[in-house]
């Protein structure tokens, strides 16, 4: 049993909620804060990471496409709650991953110009990389706060 009155944070389906404390002017209380577990970022992380390994020499398209299939459904899955910062992070380390191959590629080839040749246009725009980030409000929660349930005896 958690008592989140005393700040107490649990996980459950792989996010992790905890009381918080509204931080806008004028309005007093607290919310629950839903995050993506830091253990399901690093699970996504490493399917990124895999994929790349297991490439080999297969198109760099091809390879964006399965990334772009694993991390769409984590995206989908977490895009509830409060997920910004945890998607950042995901988000950052999937391009330097995607930087990195594309670099080590290259200069194989003895013509790589370096890193800053792979800007983000080129990497969403030409590549196809994975782009949609977007926070999606849980219909559950809305559904609780139209019914008017917020305090604590459920009232």
């Amino acid at each position: 049993m958690v008592n989140t009155l005393n700040g107490e944070a649990f996980g459950y389906l792989g996010f992790d909620l905890r009381r918080v404390r509204k931080l806008d002017k004028g309005k007093t209380g607290y919310f629950i804060l839903m995050t993506p577990k830091k253990k399901t970022r690093q699970a996504i992380k490493t399917e990124i990471r895999e994929v790349i390994q297991r490439g080999g020499a297969m198109p760099a398209k091809q390879i964006i496409g399965k990334i772009n299939a694993k991390v769409a459904g984590w995206v989908n899955y977490f895009g509830v709650g409060h997920s910004i910062r945890a998607f950042a992070e995901v988000r950052d380390y999937m391009e330097m991953k995607v930087r990195t191959l594309l670099t080590r590629r290259t200069r194989r080839r003895k013509r790589s110009i370096g890193w800053q040749r792979w800007s983000n246009e080129y990497l969403y725009d030409v590549l196809g990389l994975y782009w949609d980030w977007e926070i999606h409000p849980s219909q559950v929660w809305s559904a609780f706060r139209e019914s008017g349930c917020h305090d604590r005896t459920g009232k």
